[in-house]
């Protein structure tokens, strides 16, 4: 598991966004070296399932982001997009992405300051993963952060939420 040093007070007033409430943007690297602005996938487009994941180590995450690849059709079927952060170094993040043959958008967090603007930075200094399905704006239908068993929204539920929200907005 990664465990980074929180800084409390350099994203103050910032914590995860719950239903209803806006997602915070970012500028992330790709591991290709570009810059992906958050706003930029999403933003008056596409729904967007914003995944968060634990390191590369982590098999569960593994199976999440595969999982994710095999739903990316069907949430391109529903108008939507998924976006996955990832900490770790660009070069670690590519290798995981290339392994995993993954479809979507990956941004590596190697500082883990997007996970800290989340507030998704546990106090012990790991990292909580989690799904936001949320609506072409930014407004989150619904949060879903793991649990210490690692149990979150499951991959299959994703397109069903982005057509949920489509209907919706």
């Amino acid at each position: 598991m990664t465990v980074v040093q929180a800084n409390s007070t350099q994203f103050r007033g910032a914590r995860t966004p719950g239903r209803g409430e806006q997602i915070i943007d970012f500028s992330a690297p790709t591991p290709d070296g570009a810059i992906l602005r958050s706003r930029d996938v999403y933003y008056l487009r596409r729904n967007l399932a914003l995944v968060f994941t634990h390191g590369p180590e982590c098999q569960g995450c593994r199976a999440l982001l595969r999982d994710l690849t095999a739903e990316r059709a069907s949430v391109r079927k529903e108008d939507g997009e998924i976006l996955a952060v990832i900490p770790g170094s660009r070069a670690v993040v590519g290798q995981l992405r290339d392994e995993l043959e993954l479809s979507y958008p990956v941004v590596a967090d190697e500082e883990c300051t997007v996970f800290q603007r989340y507030r998704l930075v546990t106090p012990d200094g790991g990292l909580r993963a989690a799904i936001f399905a949320t609506d072409r704006y930014g407004t989150v239908f619904e949060p879903s952060i793991a649990n210490d068993a690692h149990e979150m929204m499951p991959a299959e539920e994703i397109p069903g939420w982005l057509e949920f929200i489509a209907c919706e907005c």
